[in-house]
């Protein structure tokens, strides 16, 4: 089970917060966590979720939850979703929570909605924060068609617990038949603990070649993505990207707007 997390955050002060905030906000999101979780949250592995910050205006933006397992769920979402207060120890600011929102998607119904229903051959992503890859110890700031869609097999294999899509010759097919058609990209930083990670930001144009099947494929975990992330650093910020127009059956259109129900 995926779970999506939306809440819009008010706040008191001159100073615009941006997107550097998000690693900020994970580190309000494990003092919520049972400590055995949060250990295990610490380990060197996939985590089972993603968070990022986005909408950023004065006085609010939204922070965006999202958990890949039902464990992860019940041990991030749920503890999160009864407060209506955080604290920015940092800036000494008070986040209120204004609106609230929970959406609930299963991987059965991605499969059934994207990998069986015939989907368009042009993908757009709109990378709305810092996204970066992280290959053989250096840091890979422009996108590939492989390190995009390894990134989503990896982190989709390892939290399905009924399917599994991933093996080198899939990826070899995908990489052979999906091209960079279009891009509006700029380099930027993403700083974290006094590292400033190299990233990129914008929107990439995809289009897929090969069988319907295929197409389907490359579809189901494009969508999958928007909630995992793509890249490294998803659950401190990073890799957050939404599917622009074009993508059928689309409802996340206004994905990246905080869309809520006042709490």
């Amino acid at each position: 089970m995926i779970t999506e997390l939306t809440l819009k955050v008010t706040y008191d002060a001159q100073d615009t917060l941006d997107y550097h905030i998000a690693s900020t906000m994970h580190g309000i999101l494990m003092e919520y966590l049972e400590k055995s979780y949060g250990d295990a949250m610490h380990q060197d592995v996939l985590k089972p979720y993603s968070q990022t910050v986005f909408d950023m205006t004065a006085n609010s933006f939204c922070w965006r939850i999202c958990t890949l397992t039902k464990e992860a769920e019940e041990k991030i979402i749920r503890p999160i979703m009864e407060e209506d207060e955080f604290f920015l120890k940092y800036k000494q600011l008070k986040l209120k929570v204004r609106e609230k929102q929970a959406k609930y998607v299963s991987y059965e119904e991605l499969i059934t909605t994207y990998y069986f229903e015939k989907q368009p051959r042009v993908l757009r992503m709109e990378f709305y924060s810092p996204t970066s890859f992280k290959s053989h110890g250096e840091y890979v700031f422009l996108p590939s068609i492989r390190l995009i869609f390894q990134s989503l097999m990896n982190k989709y294999d390892s939290f399905s617990t009924d399917t599994a899509i991933g093996n080198d010759e899939i990826l070899d097919q995908i990489e052979e038949n999906v091209r960079i058609t279009g891009y509006r990209l700029r380099s930027v930083k993403f700083s974290l603990e006094g590292i400033r990670i190299p990233a990129f930001m914008g929107t990439i144009t995809m289009y897929i070649k090969g069988p319907q099947q295929l197409v389907n494929l490359v579809r189901m975990m494009a969508e999958f993505g928007q909630y995992s992330g793509i890249g490294i650093k998803t659950s401190l910020g990073m890799g957050a990207y939404k599917i622009k127009e074009g993508f059928k059956n689309d409802k996340r259109s206004n994905q990246n707007r905080c869309r809520s129900t006042a709490s």
